[in-house]
């Protein structure tokens, strides 16, 4: 009995069933502790990939670099850090600014609904990017662990050979692919936003699908030519 109340009001309704999910939702007062702890979640998994990143690179570090090697490994130190903080940063400002787009675009079909609940159902739709978050961090680290290193010898190179390590990066399959799964998560993403958006700002199906389509268009756009590198 308890298993089918998770099945029909947790996580797997709002992956599965956003419909119903947002349906019953709307009955309630708005709630953002879920939703945010969707998105720390989210913001999380960047920053273990930021640090998983960091942690290869300075393992595959050739022998002409070790005299750099303590300073390197403070640097990282206060790198992860940073990263694990603005990770977070970022994962929170992503959802509001999300949530400021679709409630904005949504004033043009004359939608109504507090911003609050906005909020809260645009984070409930961040969920299937934990997933694709977690993928891309997989594929990332193959990448990295796969690097080779040029020697260096002076800390000026650094910078060269930083910026001909993220070229590589960019053009490896790999990362092709995880940037073409990260859409299909995001699509899915956008499928729960839609019905989000229907519920929190009182819009007809078609007009939530434009509201949630026109920017993630957008953003899938700016993706697809930064993995062709036109930019």
């Amino acid at each position: 009995m308890r298993g089918t109340i998770v099945m029909n009001t947790g996580f797997l309704r709002v992956l599965l069933d956003p419909r119903r999910f947002f349906e019953e939702r709307i009955k309630n007062e708005p709630g953002l502790k879920v939703p945010a702890l969707i998105v720390l979640v989210y913001a999380l998994i960047g920053a273990v990939a930021a640090a998983l990143t960091v942690n290869v690179i300075i393992a595959l570090l050739p022998a002409e670099a070790q005299a750099f090697g303590a300073i390197g490994v403070a640097f990282a130190a206060v790198g992860v850090a940073f990263a694990a903080v603005g990770a977070v940063i970022v994962g929170f400002l992503a959802w509001i600014i999300c949530a400021a787009v679709f409630y904005i675009v949504s004033m043009l079909f004359r939608g109504e609904g507090s911003f609050t609940r906005t909020l809260e159902f645009t984070g409930y739709g961040l969920l299937p990017l934990i997933f694709g978050g977690i993928i891309g961090t997989a594929f990332s680290y193959q990448v990295i662990s796969n690097l080779t290193i040029p020697p260096i010898t002076n800390p000026e190179q650094i910078a060269e050979v930083s910026e001909s390590l993220a070229g590589i990066i960019a053009a490896d399959p790999l990362t092709q692919i995880a940037g073409l799964v990260g859409i299909l998560f995001v699509l899915w993403s956008a499928n729960i936003w839609i019905f989000g958006m229907k519920y929190a700002r009182n819009l007809s199906t078609r007009n939530a699908a434009l509201t949630v389509g026109i920017p993630v268009a957008l953003y899938i756009a700016y993706i697809l030519i930064t993995l062709a590198g036109w930019l």
